[in-house]
């Protein structure tokens, strides 16, 4: 039985927003970003063409949907396995099966809260729970596998940017992302050299996040995050290749890598809901530049994107039901711990 808060009967985030919609109006911040969602899409298929776009989804493999969510799932696993080591780094010990049933429930809140980040706080949320620990506390090894995912990521996308494809990649592309690892480079840098940890140690409600030193003063998990992060990636650029596969698309695995690279970067601006709208505007964009894809072409792959990601998040809810886990209300997710 998985160590979680005692069974409940389970409802989703979704239907937990409404209940508590007598205190909570919806916020004008998430009603403009679901507006923007809505005018992206239909600028982008008024630009392409609805017909041509449908058809272009209907003539592809769609049966490599499944193969898809395979492989994600499996990238998920790995990523929980991520999770664990940064997790057990400081004392939080839980099973890979109960990381990885959290890692999916968070993908299946992501369908729900605004942003990509919002499963995050679901994820943080189990972690306390089951460790006891204070929400502060699980909200760290939640940080630190985000923030490893992300600097293998910007490596792993300048790399690319770097090879033989660089001259298909749009200038303004590559020098974002290489100001990005720059960025992450220099932030790394000052961590190892300023004493950030007993300057948290100061403060009490900051005091907990001193143990967080342990994520880049130990080189051995170091290393270690950052090659599973490698896999991880590794698998979801397969998924792209499948993509591309099912639409009878040649594409350099390379600039692949670089649209996956950037894709992920863009579906966390915090304009539209949960990234929609932005994300399969930059695979139309993106996949346009190399060769003859056709605009429709490369909206069609970010539609097949979304259905094998949407597919794979909805395990998350079976595993929520099947697990009776206790879904969280926004109170939970708030208050302070």
């Amino acid at each position: 039985m998985p160590l979680s808060p005692k069974a409940v009967p389970v409802t989703s985030p979704l239907a937990a927003d409404l209940k508590s919609s007598g205190k909570r109006k919806l916020p004008l911040k998430l009603l403009l970003k679901i507006v923007i969602s809505i005018a992206l899409l239909f600028y982008l298929f008024s630009a392409t063409g609805f017909e041509k776009t449908l058809q272009e989804l209907s003539e592809a493999n769609l049966l490599l949907i499944p193969a898809c969510v395979g492989i994600y799932l499996l990238a998920q696993l790995v990523s929980a396995y991520r999770w664990q080591l940064l997790a057990e780094s400081i004392g939080m010990n839980l099973s890979l099966r109960e990381f990885y049933d959290y890692y999916l429930m968070g993908m299946y809140f992501s369908l729900f809260l605004p942003s990509a980040i919002g499963g995050d706080v679901g994820r943080m949320y189990y972690l306390s729970k089951a460790t006891g620990r204070k929400k502060r506390e699980a909200a760290l090894p939640v940080l630190a596998d985000r923030a490893t995912g992300l600097a293998a990521l910007l490596l792993l996308t300048s790399l690319a940017c770097l090879s033989p494809i660089s001259s298909v990649v749009p200038s303004s592309v590559k020098w974002t992302i290489f100001a990005l690892t720059g960025l992450g480079i220099l932030g790394f840098l000052t961590v190892q050299i300023l004493p950030v940890g007993p300057w948290l140690e100061r403060f009490p409600k900051l005091r907990p996040f001193a143990q967080a030193e342990v994520y880049w003063k130990n080189w051995g998990l170091l290393l270690k995050t950052t090659g599973v992060s490698m896999l991880i990636h590794a698998l979801v650029v397969l998924i792209h290749l499948t993509i591309a596969q099912a639409l009878s698309l040649t594409i350099d695995v390379l600039y692949l890598t670089m649209v996956y690279g950037v894709i992920s970067l863009i579906s966390v601006i915090p304009v539209t809901f949960n990234g929609i709208g932005l994300r399969e505007g930059g695979y139309q964009f993106l996949l346009s530049q190399y060769g003859n894809i056709p605009e429709h072409t490369g909206l069609a792959f970010g539609l097949y994107w979304f259905l094998a990601s949407t597919f794979t998040s909805l395990m998350g809810g079976i595993v929520l039901i099947k697990g009776h886990y206790k879904t969280p209300a926004l109170e939970e997710l708030d208050e302070e711990g």
